[in-house]
């Protein structure tokens, strides 16, 4: 489950094949009108049927064995369409040609809009869907729920913190993790003054990232209201996050190494990255890729702009149900039981997932468990949190996986060095204005 909360990015080929199945399902009218109740799901998932389930998490199957042990006349079969941008295209293909559908579809929070907007998600509320608000993290929910409709359940989460090493913020002479960006950037310049060849930390420019550091920087880049999108990314959230970045860029302080590869595992390995900027879900890769510096490790909230408590989520999924499935009962029925009943939650979880539901986060035995690769810490309590501490208001564009995948043709220069971020941001907007205008939305850049 653990790689469903990063996607990875696709090549402009394939972003641009998704981005031509987008338009031609907006322009296509493949959302239908379905009623329900929510004893209607009960009764189906009695009566039994066939369903197809379209994810790549790690622990589909045993998930699914479990369930149809408790309803036996059930079958789900499990296609894994591969992830992020890929798996968006083989959905939108699918749903275009309207043959092959699956009928639950996993997808993550910032390519949900993509798909309910054309009208291709059921919404799920008749069916009692909306009585579970409360159950699910707010930010989790906030990204399923629009407008009174339910576009799915939560799986997951990523809600941000920052990874350090303490054995290498030690040796700086370094006590404490930064509390806000302007701690970060003077450790950052402390690292660099005494040991050149170590870095406070390292990021490439990855889309998701920077979607996410926007929005805990306070931004509110888009609003978007069915078809209608306003782009601001020179709003006061983006400047701060740009001026910040503009330092560190602009002083050394971090790489550009991709995070999460063999360059960064080797540096990481030996010391010379400090910390990475991430989400709850990196506990497992670094468990796995960087062990010399077992022990070494902590977890540490968000450094933020004043001090105050900031998180955002980098990540995460949700599972949806096609419009025009044949059992739209049935299908609810299993996202149900999938991502709310104990069992399923506790098997993604043994799987590297981090939970989305309240319960879940706040269990005692699951908030005072010790990590030994943490040195001991509980972690689980600085990603819970982080989890509450998720600011409101964000929205992701209804194309951005697109946007995600021009981000270097843009943001990248700044990471470059050769422009600043303000002015990077300004031509990122640019673009996403003129490609969004050119797909059918009425977009307006302020």
């Amino acid at each position: 489950m653990k790689h469903s909360r990063m996607t990875k990015f696709a090549t402009v080929a394939t972003v641009a094949a998704f981005a031509t199945t987008l338009l031609s399902a907006c322009g296509g009218g493949s959302s239908t009108t379905q009623s329900g109740h929510a004893n209607d799901v009960e009764q189906a998932l009695e009566k039994g049927g066939d369903l197809v389930y379209w994810t790549w998490t790690s622990s589909a199957d045993t998930q699914v064995k479990a369930f149809e042990k408790h309803y036996p006349k059930v079958h789900v079969k499990v296609v894994n369409p591969g992830s992020g941008a890929a798996a968006y295209t083989k959905m939108m293909n699918a749903i275009k040609s309207g043959s092959n559908v699956p009928d639950i579809m996993q997808i993550e929070y910032q390519a949900l809009s993509q798909f309910y907007t054309p009208g291709n998600l059921l919404d799920l509320a008749p069916y009692g869907f909306a009585s579970l608000k409360n159950q699910y993290a707010a930010s989790a929910w906030s990204s399923v729920s629009v407008g009174g409709k339910v576009y799915g359940l939560p799986q997951d989460t990523g809600p941000m913190v920052l990874y350090y090493n303490k054995k290498v913020f030690d040796s700086f002479g370094i006590s404490e993790p930064p509390k806000t960006w302007d701690e970060f950037v003077k450790d950052g310049e402390i690292m660099q003054q005494k040991d050149p060849s170590v870095h406070i930390t390292s990021d490439s420019g990855q889309g998701n990232l920077v979607a996410s550091l926007l929005w805990q920087a306070g931004s509110h880049a888009f609003k978007v209201s069915g078809s209608n999108v306003t782009i601001n990314l020179s709003d006061p959230g983006a400047q701060r996050w740009a001026a910040v970045w503009d330092k560190l860029i602009g002083e050394h302080l971090i790489t550009t190494v991709a995070n999460q590869g063999t360059e960064w595992y080797q540096a990481a390995n030996k010391g010379k990255k400090a910390s990475i900027i991430s989400a709850s879900w990196l506990r497992n890769t670094l468990q796995t890729s960087v062990k010399e510096s077992a022990g070494d490790w902590r977890v540490a909230p968000m450094p933020t702009y004043d001090g105050k408590p900031a998180s955002a989520n980098y990540g995460g999924s949700s599972q949806a149900v096609y419009a025009k499935t044949k059992n739209p009962a049935l299908a609810a029925g299993f996202v149900k039981w999938l991502n709310n009943s104990r069992e399923s939650i506790e098997l993604a979880t043994a799987s590297g997932g981090f939970p989305s539901t309240v319960k879940d986060l706040n269990a005692q035995d699951f908030l005072e468990e010790k990590a030994d690769y943490f040195g001991g810490q509980q972690v689980n309590k600085v990603f819970t949190q982080s989890s509450k501490d998720i600011r409101s208001g964000w929205q992701f564009l209804p194309y951005q996986v697109y946007a995600n995948s021009i981000v270097n043709d843009s943001i990248g220069k700044a990471y470059e060095g050769s422009v600043r971020f303000e002015d990077a941001l300004k031509t990122f907007q640019k673009d996403l204005v003129k490609y969004g205008n050119e797909q059918g939305y009425t977009v307006k850049g302020l």
